[in-house]
């Protein structure tokens, strides 16, 4: 590699293309992490010059450059490898100077100078100035906004990029620029500079001496360090040195640049396998946000590294820890993968995108959507893996698979009425995945389900099915979410040919106490009204009472089963608490008129709620809930 410390006018002052590659990030920089402390590097450096202080470079970071053999240019065209971040910062940079310089000196010569930093000279015989007329050529999803900046006067930049916010309902003179300045960081960086370079120029009294001064400091004061990488270099391994051991690129930023600096170095058509496959993972316009943050006990990653992390996972049939995601991929690649070219390794990764999306975000109402819902309501991941494989294989067929998904649908739901641990389940379904790949058989998987018997991997029977449901506080246990979806899905099959088809979504619904929690206010236990005094202290003592009958042993047994599923029932948000702590003639009156679901109509025929009651319906709901969930 060669190695020079050019200062900013050698590195722009010439006939050159900086092409950041497709498979780049886009343009990140933010005003409060690196575009006020450019600003304040900036400004020393000025205030070293009116000071006629000895100068000193100020250094501003290294770029890494790799020199592109091509045809179809007449200039010096270098790939961006690293520090495309800080060469499109300084363009939106000179930008904002040439604009503030127009607007207060209007001095054509010096707007020409600065030009020159930004824009190369059309050459004789030159037919594609259009094309290679910027210094800087950003990814895709920046060129436009970047090329629209750097090509028009401020006002003409105004108008086109700011003034339109003004249309935007709820917005005034006030907010209008801060909001387009929130829209996209490349405008937000163009007029974060503008603001402050107006600001400080418009405080001094020699505008002449000011510029000048201003200039010499961009110029000459900020300089790199240019790694020109030669044709034996190893790209990606400077990559990952720069980059790979901090915390500057996400996991699959890395993970995005080994990719396609393989397919560069294999000269596969590195544009058009980017768009058929890895487009839609950096697109912030495509429908699936794949880079939004979402959690997993206590990670907090986006989509498109638990994707990775899920995907790795069927790949190496193992754990793939959350901080190493890029170097156990490029390890899968180097010793593990039979791809003949990253196309077909994009290829693969892309077809279980496309099940992870609808894995994230079910919509139908088949097997996989059904039990996909579940998953997410009861805050389960760990068995990703193991679907996406299924899902993913073309050797299993669409019988087989839905068979599967209804046991696995059968076995988690089991487990969490039971009370069953969720602590092992990485290792459960790894050993779960790794039998399926060798059994690729809905019977035999079953079996295999069947034949576990430890706390982590059991898959209830119905007798235990049957105890746990008449008397575990489940509300007590689990979240709400998963018990809603539980009652949901009882509803949905209770709903006959007579009944309307309709669509249940999880949101809007709470979960009821039928006798409720305080419920000492209206509820008569033994036709006796409890003090609050007695209820509060009950649980301290029952261990003093001796008579299994006596006041404080009904009290605490009333308390324990009005948590269990028989006295759990669903009602909206609105509802829930105009009758919450009512007595039943009120809470039934009010329920049944207007809650439309068949949950709720089961209490029409009842006229008294009491904890035999609660068990009546509780032995009612096992046994939708076994043949929902059946073994």
């Amino acid at each position: 590699m060669n190695l020079n410390k050019p200062i900013l006018e050698e590195l722009f002052n010439k006939q050159i293309r900086f092409i950041i590659p497709v498979f780049q990030r886009h343009y990140v920089w933010t005003e409060q992490e690196q575009l006020q402390p450019l600003w304040d590097d900036f400004l020393n450096k000025y205030r070293e010059r009116i000071n006629k202080q000895k100068i000193h470079p100020h250094y501003t970071g290294s770029i890494v450059l790799y020199h592109e053999n091509t045809t179809t240019s007449t200039l010096s065209t270098y790939s961006v490898i690293d520090g495309q971040q800080r060469l499109t910062s300084f363009q939106i940079f000179i930008t904002a100077f040439r604009e503030v310089c127009r607007k207060k000196l209007g001095d054509v010569c010096l707007i020409g100078e600065l030009n020159k930093l930004l824009f190369n000279e059309k050459s004789y015989g030159d037919e594609n100035y259009e094309i290679q007329k910027f210094k800087l050529e950003p990814t895709k999803f920046n060129k436009e906004i970047f090329q629209t900046i750097v090509s028009n006067p401020y006002d003409d930049v105004d108008r086109l990029l700011i003034q339109p916010f003004l249309q935007q309902p709820g917005v005034g003179y006030k907010t209008y620029r801060q909001r387009a300045k929130n829209s996209n960081r490349l405008l937000g960086a163009y007029l974060f500079f503008f603001d402050k370079i107006n600001e400080f120029i418009e405080e001094e009294e020699n505008l002449n001496e000011v510029i000048k001064q201003f200039l010499w400091v961009l110029k000459r004061d900020f300089q790199f360090v240019e790694i020109g990488l030669l044709q034996q270099d190893d790209p990606q391994m400077i990559f990952e040195t720069m980059n790979g051991r901090g915390a500057k690129l996400t996991e699959t930023d890395l993970i995005r640049n080994y990719i396609f600096m393989r397919a560069n170095s294999n000269q596969e058509n590195l544009d058009q396998i980017y768009e058929d496959y890895w487009d839609e993972f950096d697109d912030p316009s495509s429908a699936f946000k794949w880079h939004d943050q979402t959690s997993r006990g206590r990670y907090y990653e986006s989509y498109l590294q638990f994707f990775m992390i899920d995907y790795l996972t069927i790949k190496l049939m193992s754990d793939v820890r959350y901080d190493q995601v890029f170097y156990q991929y490029k390890s899968f690649i180097i010793n593990n993968s039979c791809f003949d070219s990253v196309k077909d390794e994009l290829r693969e990764l892309n077809k279980y995108s496309q099940i992870y999306k609808r894995l994230s975000v079910p919509k139908g109402t088949s097997s996989f959507d059904k039990l996909a819902k579940r998953l997410i309501d009861m805050g389960i991941s760990t068995v990703n893996p193991l679907i996406l494989y299924v899902e993913g294989d073309d050797q299993i067929s669409i019988e087989t698979k839905n068979k599967i998904y209804q046991y696995l649908d059968s076995y988690l739901t089991r487990r969490l009425l039971c009370g069953y641990t969720i602590k092992n389940y990485n290792k459960v379904f790894i050993d779960y995945l790794k039998f399926l790949t060798q059994h690729k058989d809905a019977d035999e998987f079953k079996q295999m389900l069947l034949e576990k018997t430890s706390d982590t991997n059991v898959w209830p029977r119905d007798n235990m099915l049957h105890e746990k449901i008449l008397n575990r506080p489940i509300y007590i246990d689990e979240k709400s979410r998963s018990i809603v979806n539980i009652l949901l899905e009882i509803e949905i099959s209770t709903r006959g040919s007579k009944q309307e088809k309709v669509a249940f979504i999880n949101d809007g619904l709470t979960i009821e106490h039928l006798l409720p929690q305080n419920w000492f206010e209206n509820w008569p236990l033994d036709d006796e009204f409890i003090t609050e005094e007695d209820f509060n202290i009950a649980i301290h003592a029952v261990m003093t009472e001796s008579d299994e009958n006596g006041k404080y042993h009904k009290i605490i047994n009333r308390n324990r089963m009005l948590h269990t599923l028989g006295n759990l029932t669903l009602l909206t948000n609105a509802l829930n608490p105009s009758v919450s702590n009512s007595s039943y003639d009120i809470k039934k009156q009010e329920i049944t008129k207007h809650s439309t679901l068949l949950l709720n109509s089961y209490y029409m025929d009842r006229s008294t709620w009491d904890e035999n009651e609660i068990s009546i319906r509780g032995k009612y709901l096992y046994n939708q809930i076994k043949n929902i969930w059946s073994i």
